[in-house]
């Protein structure tokens, strides 16, 4: 009875207060304005509720809620702060953030002047806008007096920013930096030595500069040879610094692949081997070996130094760069195995990014080589997203074909790296990188595919290799992979594999490469193409018939004297299907043509006597039309079938 009583009077208390409100709205008001804020109030309870259960919290956990509390301490005060309006602007109280402006466009319009007040403020603010407006007009593609105005804006302009002295300070800032862009653009010679001279001392602040660094650009691309060099030399002393850098490691790429010399890029790569090189160069050392050739007591100087300086830029992931791959490369060249291994296991994941370059594939390969079982895993998913175009490239092809060959794990290699290259064998065939990845499937180090210093590279590095598996069993396994899916893309498209002669060179080596009844299908396809009469392809720009292409009639020969090898095999043989396609209409067009005489000889010498004796009947109903041939080819036809 007593509770029902107490909260009775406390509900009656609750209504005189809100009647009270009503009749009284400006003391309502009174009464928003001092009531604590419910945002406030449940962060002041969450700060009390922290309090008490970091009391109560065991020692392990005490610095977890302290700075759970703290943090929200410290929320309440910002919060707070905020809506007393105590932040000044210019003197001035800020105000509340629940009362809002009247006036909008009133209120912008007093922003915007203090904006501009500010900017006034600044010394030189007038020169910065005429500056800004004679810009705009040089961006123009097109004015209204072409060269002429174009060349007198340049002058103003350049007599502007010279006369006050503000290159070094434009070049730093978002919107001016526009402005000398633009005016390198479109100066003379002689206005674009004198805009270098006035920004040669600030090379190294441009550098590190959010957008100084497109000045940095436009000199080294529209300036002389003189000032590239000197712009080069200007990073001397901060190869290591600008290399580390997120802002400066892509334009220290740019000006070391695009514009300097052999002897600056030495010179740049030498700052890698410890903090002697920066200030003074050796012309003499080309490589870190050479650092300690002469005096062995600098190797572990060297080696640590150099180490430390990679660990820097791969900390920050910045390896998209030919000058920090050049010295990856050397440095897993000398260094001793447990930071090779270390280097490597941090490398792994990186492998398609530093295989964009000579030195970055060779440093992938030595991943590859070196690695351990759990590192090639973690180098094959890293490839996989980016297998084809890494196929496709100048020396990223060179890094999957050392992962086919020194991989132990070939089922694996199967998932992951060889079924996405079969995926794509159509597209990589056209492609000249591409087609030596998938000569590599089917023909490892045949030197009639692969240069022979290429070959030697890949096999010293695999027998130096963590690799355990017999090089023969790998390969075999990878064939079983690879030949059965490729010989079927040339049976189902032969009219694709004999349009070009690379192709057709590619198509030797996989139909050369079968190992099974499969390749009588491939045969019997490729025979159908070559015996229709309108095969026609281009040689020297008038078409002629596809058996007397020169570089497809050697393609054809090799595959005509490969029967040998097929015969002694049990195989199926090109013989014996083109003898089912070879009609009288066929002989007759051929025994025209020189090669194509060559190529029926070709195949009667290099078939079993049942075919040759077929050979011969067919033939040799066209013995009077032979004897009236001068050809070679002709003569010689008639005497193998007589």
């Amino acid at each position: 009875m007593v509770k029902r009583k107490s909260a009775d009077n406390s509900e009656a208390s609750a209504n005189i207060k809100k009647q009270k409100l009503k009749a009284d709205p400006k003391k309502s008001h009174k009464k928003l304005i001092t009531k604590p804020t419910p945002g406030i109030a449940k962060l002041k309870v969450k700060v009390e509720q922290d309090q008490d259960s970091s009391k109560k919290a065991t020692k392990n956990g005490t610095q977890k809620f302290e700075k759970a509390s703290t943090k929200t301490i410290k929320s309440v005060k910002y919060a707070s702060k905020q809506l007393n309006g105590k932040q000044k602007i210019n003197g001035q109280k800020k105000p509340n953030l629940e009362e809002k402006p009247e006036d909008w466009n009133l209120f912008k319009k007093q922003k915007k002047e203090l904006k501009l007040k500010r900017k006034q403020a600044k010394s030189n603010f007038d020169v910065v806008v005429q500056a800004k407006k004679l810009g705009e007009l040089l961006r123009r593609k097109q004015l209204k007096d072409g060269a002429l105005e174009r060349n007198k804006l340049v002058n103003d302009l350049h007599t502007l920013l010279k006369k006050n002295e503000l290159y070094p300070k434009f070049v730093l800032a978002h919107d001016t930096a526009r402005v000398v862009q633009w005016l390198l653009k479109y100066s003379s010679t002689f206005i674009r030595q004198e805009i270098f001279k006035e920004l040669k001392g600030s090379i190294a602040s441009m550098m590190q500069s959010k957008y100084g660094v497109f000045c940095i650009k436009r000199l080294l691309k529209y300036g002389t040879s003189e000032s590239r060099s000197e712009i080069v030399k200007g990073f001397y002393g901060n190869a290591v610094k600008f290399a580390s850098h997120a802002v400066s490691a892509p334009y220290l790429e740019y000006a070391y692949t695009t514009w300097a010399n052999r002897q600056q890029k030495l010179h740049l790569v030498q700052e890698f081997y410890g903090d002697m090189y920066k200030n003074s160069k050796d012309d003499n050392i080309k490589c870190l070996k050479h650092v300690f050739e002469t005096s062995p007591d600098l190797k572990t100087a060297a080696l640590s130094a150099t180490k430390a300086n990679l660990s820097r830029i791969l900390n920050k992931s910045l390896l998209d760069s030919g000058l920090v791959q050049t010295v990856l490369y050397q440095f897993l060249l000398e260094c001793n195995a447990e930071d090779k291994a270390e280097m490597i296991s941090q490398l792994a994941s990186h492998i398609v990014v530093i295989s964009n370059s000579k030195d970055g594939s060779r440093t992938a390969m030595q991943c590859i080589w070196h690695g351990t079982n759990k590192d090639r895993k973690i180098i094959m998913k890293s490839l996989k997203e980016h297998l084809v175009e890494l196929c496709k490239h100048e020396y990223g092809h060179c890094t999957i074909i050392t992962l086919l060959d020194a991989a132990d794990d070939t089922v694996l290699l199967n998932k992951i790296i060889i079924s996405e290259i079969l995926k794509n064998a159509k597209d990589l065939s056209m492609n000249e990188w591409g087609r030596k990845v998938l000569l590599w499937l089917i023909a490892p180090e045949d030197s009639s595919y692969f240069h022979p210093e290429f070959i030697k590279e890949l096999t010293t590095g695999r027998d130096s290799s963590t690799s355990k598996k017999p090089i023969e069993t790998r390969r075999k396994e990878i064939l079983t992979f690879s030949s059965s899916t490729l010989l079927n893309l040339i049976t189902s498209e032969p009219e694709f594999w004999l349009s070009d002669s690379k192709l057709a060179y590619e198509m030797l080596a996989i139909v050369k490469s079968a190992t099974g009844e499969e390749s009588k299908h491939t045969f019997e396809s490729i025979v159908k193409v070559i015996t229709d009469p309108n095969w026609k392809l281009k040689d020297n720009e008038k078409e002629v018939m596809g058996v007397e292409h020169a570089a497809m009639h050697l393609v054809l020969k090799k595959i005509a004297q490969h029967d040998k090898v097929n015969l002694e095999k049990n195989l199926p043989t090109f013989g014996d299907a083109l003898l089912s396609n070879l009609n009288n209409e066929v002989i007759e067009l051929w025994i025209e043509l020189n090669r194509g005489c060559f190529l029926l000889i070709l195949v009667f010498e290099n078939n079993s006597e049942d075919i040759q004796k077929q050979l011969k009947e067919k033939i040799g109903a066209f013995k009077q039309q032979l004897t009236k041939l001068s050809s070679k080819g002709a003569k010689i036809l008639l005497k193998k079938i007589s």
